[in-house]
């Protein structure tokens, strides 16, 4: 309580300096537009991501709206570092008199505040600016800085084009490395998912993503895009000289704490340049048991059931990204305890589990899911996990192993539960077969836990409310962003999910033909938490926001 009453006092004096600032030591607009503070028209005719609602945002704080343009006060500027400008999403402006005009993405965080009062000599004057704004001034300011010494260290033209012989001499020399490096670390630092490199006319943006969202780090200078690209080419074992196709890779990366992780790397030819995306694979954050997977008490004496027969099929559905795999392999975790053999076909394998005969797709070599599990039946296993059931020919095996004495656990693309009989059946699956064989389907999604450091009473659209069966009174949280976060209000992941046991009741809707919503509509008389009714009690939990379960509901 002391600390949230001693960031609120932060707040209200920096309002007070800003008042005292401005009638004092106002920052003039000079003919070049150098910087402006602005009513509301003034604020919407520069268009962009100038909105009523960040206006909004400047008043209720009482805070100016800065729009920054050909910005040039260096002296200001050198007042913090790169990396303290990126992360804390801020530019100084001007300082004069003891006081400093800092333009902030989001002047809600009193801990940003904080730390710039604390690090820089003169008082913070904070003023509200875009996020577009802050991105391309740290672009302009910082990144192009940096960018600019590296390649004199280089030797690099920015305004030439570098040969391909130079470029691949480029990848091996330190400052490259150094870049790409610090990339990853940061990444890994900051629990991205992903690292993505977009190259544009004039530059590459860099983005992380993290808990879902694409998060803009910085922008490199072009004539450097080559050499970065070319140095995750190595790094993944790639052809430095092919630009024209896609490629893909994959490596490991060693942090300086001696922890590794797993890289997946996609290049793609862009038109612009190579569009890259390295996924982050991070046992640490990426590898969960059953119980941290947010199972309740009945649902996990569920799954612990299906995981004791010795035959049948287990499926995981949901769209690309929603956690599928994570569950499966919390699964095999589990059952690796036991003293069985356990078999599985992936593409790619995303972790390497000890005790487990891991297999990977290779079509080049003719090795696919279904002439991997012909070939499984034959190498003696107890449980086969298959990464994707996409085709009728994998289907049709996997239902096979189930009835022959095998638990096979896999994924398929559906939305529900229940559209995994109805997706079988499509499969070409005979329904019969389908009814022996199939124990359980588990459809789930990831929902992004509201930050506990800044969450506020969440202001929710009434015909949201009447959709979800909300009533008007009942109160939901979400969070405004903070330091802890990242300043996007949500921070780490978890698992929603409905749980179909196939029951007798379920069996004997399995026929050719079968209606999706009445075997739902049973799956629910059988015990089953649909998944919206699932993100909503997290939303009234306080676990998420009630717009994230209205991002995940699923009917």
């Amino acid at each position: 309580m002391a600390h949230d009453i001693e960031q609120r006092l932060l707040v209200l004096r920096s309002m007070a300096a800003v008042r005292s600032y401005l009638d004092d030591y106002p920052i003039a607009p000079r003919e070049d537009a150098d910087c402006s503070w602005l009513n509301l028209s003034d604020w919407l005719i520069e268009g962009d991501d100038c909105d009523e609602e960040r206006f909004a945002l400047a008043v209720r704080l009482g805070y100016p709206a800065v729009r920054l343009r050909h910005y040039d006060e260096r002296g200001a500027a050198d007042a913090i570092t790169p990396e303290l400008a990126r992360r804390l999403r801020a530019i100084p402006m001007q300082n004069s008199k003891g006081l400093m005009a800092v333009a902030l993405e989001n002047c809600e965080h009193p801990e940003t505040l904080q730390q710039l009062n604390f690090l820089m000599r003169d008082r913070v004057v904070p003023m509200i600016a875009t996020p577009r704004t802050i991105r391309e001034c740290i672009a302009h300011f910082y990144d192009h800085d940096q960018d600019l010494a590296v390649a004199q260290q280089l030797g690099l033209d920015p305004s030439s084009e570098t040969p391909q012989r130079e470029i691949e001499r480029l990848a091996r020399e330190k400052p490259v490395v150094r870049i790409v490096t610090d990339l990853i670390a940061e990444a890994v630092a900051r629990r991205a998912s992903d690292i993505h490199i977009r190259p544009g006319e004039h530059g590459a943006d860099v983005l992380y993503r993290i808990d879902d969202e694409l998060v803009p780090v910085r922008r490199f200078m072009r004539a450097l895009l080559p050499a970065v690209v070319s140095r995750v080419k190595v790094l993944a074992a790639m052809n430095l000289a092919e630009h024209r196709k896609p490629q893909d890779g994959r490596t490991s990366f060693m942090l300086d704490d001696g922890r590794k992780v797993d890289l997946r790397i996609s290049v793609m030819p862009a038109v612009f340049g190579e569009s890259l995306v390295i996924r982050l694979l991070d046992t640490m954050e990426s590898l969960w048991s059953l119980d941290q997977l947010g199972l309740s008490p009945a649902d996990r004496v569920r799954l612990d059931d299906v995981m004791s027969h010795s035959h049948g099929m287990f499926l995981t559905t949901g769209p690309t990204g929603c956690g599928k795999s994570t569950t499966l392999y919390a699964m095999l975790l589990e059952l690796r305890k036991q003293r069985i053999n356990i078999l599985t076909i992936e593409d790619p394998v995303e972790f390497y589990i000890e005790d487990i005969q891991q297999m990977q797709v290779n079509r080049a070599a003719d090795f696919t899911f279904a002439t991997a599990m012909r070939n499984f039946l034959r190498h003696d296993p107890d449980v086969i996990m298959v990464g994707e059931m996409r085709d009728r020919e994998t289907a049709a095996i996997g239902v096979e192993s189930a009835l022959t004495g095998h638990l096979v656990l896999s994924t398929l693309h559906t939305n529900t539960a229940a559209a995994t009989i109805t997706r079988l059946l499509d499969l070409g699956v005979e329904a019969y077969l389908l009814r022996a064989s199939l124990l359980a389907v588990m459809a789930q999604r990831l929902a992004r836990l509201t930050c506990v450091h800044c969450k506020e009473v969440e202001h929710v659209a009434p015909h949201i409310r009447e959709t979800l069966e909300v009533a008007p009174d009942e109160v939901f949280h979400v969070g405004r962003g903070c330091a802890h976060c990242e300043g996007l209000g949500v921070k780490k992941r978890r698992a929603v999910y409905e749980l179909m046991v196939v029951t007798p009741a379920i069996q004997r809707l399995i026929v050719a033909g079968a209606e999706a919503d009445l075997i739902h509509s049973t799956a629910i008389k059988e015990g089953m938490t649909p998944l919206t009714q699932a993100a909503v009690q997290l939303a009234r939990s306080g676990a998420i926001s009630l717009m994230e379960a209205w991002r995940l509901r699923a009917d």
